[in-house]
């Protein structure tokens, strides 16, 4: 029995120590309604406060800097969504919803049931309130109680049906039972959309979808969606991280997507409408489509920091179910084995398991008290003489009436006989008749510890057993064990999991080209190779040769500073990035940076990516979302310190063997290569009004930030490029830049001015093109040398 009862820790000391740092507030409590809504840290909001003081954020639908910037912490959020599922927006689409119910009834109002809407729903027994609306849209509709689930889902199915017709079933189940803590096998997936509850419905119809409600589930755990492929799934975000409330999320199957056909939109979603004639043409992304008006952009933002807080205690989503589950197993143990001094049990509990394997059972307790005499004691009492003890838990039938009926073996005559006697849901009529009209529910989030279990326990035990307490075994033990094996593990069920998708190879290109061109239009000299190891930061000038790659110059813009919510930072934010000078040695493999007169920072080249606990994270640059390894705290500090900004982190690209990172070359904005002519610098000096530009040529090269700068005989004969050959490495033309008001910062001090953007757009009458992209499809790395000739073909349009 003593071992039995014994608590399995899973946090280690430091993860212990760092929650009660961040949670001091809870001292004095034990809150044990985790299923109902987690906690947030007090760093958290600290954070989000901050984050939201020091910044502007703006309605996204704006253009304007700050809508850009909330426009781009909105969809790193969403990347970091997708990431956390281990999909990317090739797999699913995400819609942010103001919760699990709201995109519960997304789904109900849009899904299409086919011809005359002769499909039918289907629904696990066990599902939440919010899954019993959705049969209000549907012609047809079924409850699918838990044993024949179990029966029908959980058995091999050899291969789907191909009988086709022309209606949609829909099956909707929870991840986790959040009256039970029930976790549904999700293998079962698969298994419906192959025609498992085909006879449930009495039809062959192949054209099935699934619905998960994950929003219980996810509190404590996470779902690979690379292996299990619901068509759609429900979240609810202030039950994992706390804080915002109001905000959840609804995932959409990209292959599913067809299925539903919605009719309203508002601000937002539309591409094009008339005001005079019903005429309309929705956006054609999910997420844009389904996000009626303003998103919740403020909310969406602090999201940043409950996935910040996870990973700032240190914890994962498996080290935190592991550690929920042992507090919940440690508590159902001493409760189950609780009895009053005439042996009597102290507590009866509602679960399909016994809570001996974590992938079948969640972090919840549920079940009622009984007197010495076999009397329930009325959920009520129990409640009010927590809140005496400062134990916060939940009562009541916890929006699960099916789960509610079924465990406490309500009929629907009993519901509806209690319901004339005046209980409605969310009252404090506990009993009727001397029978429980509800449960008394405790789950565990991840920063619950031993001691509010212990608290718990020892409430029970003082305010609810006539002494002296009895330790023993229940008489219904063993059947428990029996039920729960034969429901998870009967002869029909297999614990088989899905094949794990590989990532696909990297399809190498030859690289053979011809070199040099056939017939060269000019020549030039090639005066100088300049990269930017960090994107956006100083210039490192190559004096004599350097790499060619086939992503661009070799450590061309491979960092990336990102700030608090992980957009990527730059000189339009901020200034001074530009003192950032980096300095690469090869020979050391070490990066150098400098700023003005602080003491300078050096990092091992490969250092982030080859640390055992390196993180990966995701930013966006120019729409396109981009990957990488962290660098580190050293580094971070250091930046943030120098930039004065707070949270600031140093990215390195992360080179991905996947097709979905295939194709990112590195942090450069558009494309491989930029060149500049030295020539169309000098002539753009010339126009500049006396006195308004006092730098040096090599300086105002230095605004444009060119990786190439050629020098040629006339002013914008770059612009006719077609091909150009340098050091046997053949560039081709990708398009001209156009300029901003970045070319108006001085990189040599940060300092701001309004030339040369006013000539230019003068001379250019608004069309501010200022030198060329180049790319190069060769996969073999190459050498150029500064001072080398080079060759030009131009486009014959030019």
């Amino acid at each position: 029995m003593e071992e039995f009862l014994k608590y399995k820790s899973v946090y280690n000391t430091d993860q212990e120590e760092n929650i009660a740092a961040e949670f001091k507030r809870t001292k004095d409590s034990c809150y044990l309604d985790h299923a109902g809504a987690s906690l947030y840290s007090e760093k958290q909001m600290q954070l989000i406060l901050f984050n939201l003081s020091d910044n502007i954020y703006a309605n996204p639908h704006s253009l304007h800097l700050s809508s850009k910037l909330t426009e781009d912490h909105i969809d790193i959020i969403r990347f970091r969504i997708l990431q956390h599922f281990n999909i990317t927006n090739d797999d699913y689409s995400f819609v942010f919803t103001s919760g699990a119910t709201q995109s519960l009834k997304i789904v109900a109002e849009t899904f299409n049931y086919g011809q005359k809407d002769d499909g039918t729903l289907v629904y696990l027994e066990n599902n939440h309130t919010s899954v019993l609306g959705m049969r209000n849209y549907t012609k047809n509709s079924k409850e699918l109680k838990t044993v024949d689930a179990f029966t029908n889902l959980t058995k091999k199915i050899i291969s789907p049906n191909t009988d086709c017709c022309s209606y949609n079933n829909l099956f909707v189940y929870p991840a986790q039972c959040n009256f039970s803590g029930t976790k549904y096998p999700l293998k079962w997936i698969d298994n419906v959309k192959k025609g498992a509850l085909n006879t449930i419905v009495d039809t062959k119809s192949v054209n099935w979808f699934v619905l998960l409600d994950a929003a219980s589930f996810l509190a404590c755990d996470t779902i690979d969606l690379s292996l299990y492929k619901p068509d759609f799934v429900t979240i609810s975000f202030y039950k994992i991280f706390g804080y915002p409330t109001g905000l959840g999320g609804l995932l959409v199957k990209k292959d599913s997507e067809n299925v539903l056909r919605k009719k309203y939109y508002g601000g937002g979603t539309i591409e094009m409408v008339l005001s005079e004639r019903n005429l309309f043409v929705p956006r054609r992304n999910v997420s844009e489509r389904f996000e009626d008006g303003t998103l919740p952009f403020l909310s969406i933002i602090s999201l940043t920091h409950g996935f910040d807080t996870i990973k700032r205690l240190k914890l994962t989503f498996n080290s935190i179910s592991k550690h929920t589950f042992s507090l919940a197993q440690y508590v159902y143990r001493h409760i189950s084995t609780l009895h009053h001094f005439n042996g009597q049990p102290v507590a009866t509990l509602y679960h399909d398991t016994t809570f001996e394997n974590l992938t079948h059972q969640g972090a919840i307790v549920n079940f009622n008290l009984l007197r010495a005499n076999g009397d329930f004691v009325g959920y009520s009492e129990v409640l009010h003489i927590a809140n005496l003890r400062g134990i916060h838990l939940r009562t009541g039938c916890h929006c699960n009436p099916g789960g509610c009926q079924r465990f406490l073996k309500l009929s629907c005559n009993d519901v509806i006989r209690n319901f004339k006697s005046g209980h409605v849901c969310g009252d404090q009529t506990d009993l009727i008749d001397g029978y429980p009209t509800g449960t008394i529910r405790i789950s565990f989030g991840y920063m619950s510890t031993k001691k509010d279990a212990d608290k718990f326990i020892t409430f029970i035990e003082d305010c609810f057993v006539d002494k002296p307490i009895l330790r023993k075994f229940p008489s219904d033990f063993k059947r428990r064990q029996q039920n729960y094996s034969k429901l998870f593990y009967g002869e029909e069920f297999s614990e088989e999991q899905p094949e794990i998708k590989k990532n696909s190879s990297i399809e190498k290109q030859n690289g053979n080209q011809e070199n040099y061109p056939k017939n060269v239009d000019t020549e030039g000299i090639l005066e100088q190779i300049i990269i930017y190891p960090l994107k956006s930061c100083g210039a490192f000038v190559i004096s004599d040769n350097w790499i060619v790659t086939k992503k661009g110059f070799k450590f061309d813009r491979e960092w990336m500073i990102v700030n608090a919510a992980g957009v990527s930072l730059t000189q339009k934010h901020n200034k001074k990035m530009c003192l950032i000078k980096p300095s690469i040695n090869l020979k050391q493999n070490r990066l150098r940076l400098s700023y003005t007169d602080k003491p300078d920072m050096e990092l091992d080249i490969d250092a982030a990516k080859n640390e055992s606990n390196a993180y990966l994270c995701h930013s966006k640059v120019c729409g396109d979302r981009v990957i990488g390894w962290d660098c580190g705290d050293e580094v971070s500090d250091w930046l943030s310190e120098n930039l004065d900004i707070p949270g600031l982190r140093l990215l390195r690209q992360y080179e991905a063997e996947d097709e979905e990172c295939r194709n990112q070359l590195s942090f450069a904005n558009q494309a491989q290569y930029l060149l500049t002519n030295s020539s169309s610098v000098e002539w753009l000096r010339n126009q500049v009004p006396d006195g308004d530009l006092t730098e040096d040529l090599h300086t105002t090269i230095l605004r444009f930030r060119p990786n190439i700068v050629v020098k040629l005989e006339k002013p914008f004969e770059e612009n006719e490029i077609d091909n150009i050959t340098i050091s046997d490495v053949c560039f081709k033309f990708a398009g001209k830049c156009t300029r901003c008001q970045m070319i108006c910062i001085d990189q040599t001090t940060g300092n701001i001015s309004k030339e040369p953007l006013l000539t230019l757009s003068k001379n250019f009458k608004g069309k501010i093109n200022f030198g060329v992209y180049l790319n190069q499809d060769s996969n073999v790395e190459r050498i150029i040398q500064v001072g080398c000739k080079i060759f030009i073909q131009k486009s014959i349009n030019g």
